[in-house]
């Protein structure tokens, strides 16, 4: 009499009986007993030859487990004649809590807890690119005392799927646990400003090297003051070229932290960073006192910028003339005394400007001519 045994999921057995008749059975049973005793039904169950068909049936075994099996048979001439006997080791349950801790753009560090029940005796570990369907996975094979695994050489900014499986005596989970994740994408290479004035600034940027994956860029700016402070720009061309953004509504003179970034997916690159400043607005109504007026020297006002203005300190100079520039703090009296070098008679061009940092506001001007 032979037998055939299918394994099915969830530890589940079919133990086939061929030629095993209801008519030609009368009076015949089976026993079935196995070890370890946990699964349906329990070990040491007699079934009629009449009763089962040509099937028995077990469920409910435990998952990663070695199992012997006994199958005995008996009619009126035999008395638990064993049949068939077999060893089999039923699929272990897949790892659970499967997490993936992106370091870098190339490294990504995956964890998870061991199977709750059942033995194991390692781990599969398989990984595909999500952009790349087309390419063969990666596996790996993870020792059973080990629940994590360091993945390398991956491309910066590429999707990608891990599989996990548990693995023993030779069988697999049947099921697995997965995560998909992304990568971090490069960061951006330099940028500089391209324009500003006094409310606008208009940054240029190179993108990342070598450029990897992403689908655009994060650009923010600090402190939040334009009408849109956090822009999104659209990579585009393949490779790459340069791209632009522009903040505006901003405050003149003002030093304000810009920051790129690629995105990929919900990965964002380190940032490259710069500190960029606004103009700052212009002084006003550069005046001279007519009194103060003579053959070697003047004295200048002027007045502070008309409207809201960071800005440091004001610049004077006499215009053409290589003498270094005067300086004023904010907070000093807005007057200066030319007197030095000065010629009788001749008419100087005086010129002020505010600073904030080392940017400078446009001039403001104004002519004055000495007494002979």
């Amino acid at each position: 009499m032979s037998h055939v045994l299918q394994v099915c999921q969830c530890a589940d057995l079919v133990i086939r009986i061929p030629g095993n008749s209801p008519l030609s059975q009368e009076g015949s049973f089976y026993r079935l007993d196995y070890t370890p005793p946990h699964g349906s039904p329990a070990p040491n169950t007699t079934f009629s030859a009449q009763d089962i068909g040509d099937v028995i049936e077990f469920s409910r075994g435990l998952p990663g487990t070695k199992y012997e099996f006994w199958l005995y048979y008996s009619n009126s001439s035999l008395n638990d004649w064993l049949t068939w006997t077999a060893s089999i080791t039923t699929a272990p349950d897949p790892p659970s809590n499967l997490s993936v801790n992106v370091r870098s753009g190339k490294v990504a560090h995956v964890s998870w807890s061991p199977p709750v029940q059942g033995h194991f005796a390692s781990f599969k570990l398989k990984m595909l690119n999500l952009l790349e369907p087309h390419e063969a996975p990666s596996t790996a094979v993870v020792e059973q005392s080990d629940f994590h695994h360091s993945l390398q050489n991956l491309t910066p900014g590429s999707s990608y799927q891990v599989q996990l499986f548990t693995v023993y005596d030779n069988k697999e989970s049947v099921a697995y646990t997965s995560r998909n994740f992304t990568t971090k994408p490069n960061t951006p290479g330099k940028f500089i400003v391209w324009f500003r004035n006094e409310t606008t600034l208009l940054v240029l940027w190179q993108p990342p090297y070598p450029t990897g994956v992403y689908s655009h860029y994060k650009v923010s700016i600090d402190p939040q003051d334009a009408v849109e402070s956090v822009l999104y720009v659209e990579k585009e061309g393949e490779p790459p070229g340069p791209a632009q953004a522009a903040f505006k509504g901003l405050v003149p003179g003002r030093a304000y932290n810009i920051s790129v970034q690629t995105v990929s997916e919900d990965e964002v690159s380190a940032p490259t960073t710069a500190q960029y400043r606004t103009v700052p607005l212009r002084p006003q109504n550069v005046t001279f006192n007519k009194d103060a007026v003579t053959s070697q020297s003047f004295i200048v006002h002027w007045e502070p910028p008309a409207g809201a203005s960071e800005f440091d300190k004001y610049q004077l100079l006499i215009s053409a003339r290589r003498a270094a520039a005067v300086s004023r703090l904010r907070d000093e009296p807005t007057t200066w005394q030319f007197k030095d070098n000065l010629e009788p008679g001749r008419t100087y061009q005086v010129v002020v400007k505010t600073v904030s940092g080392k940017v400078t506001s446009w001039p403001a001007t104004a002519n004055v001519t000495l007494s002979e």
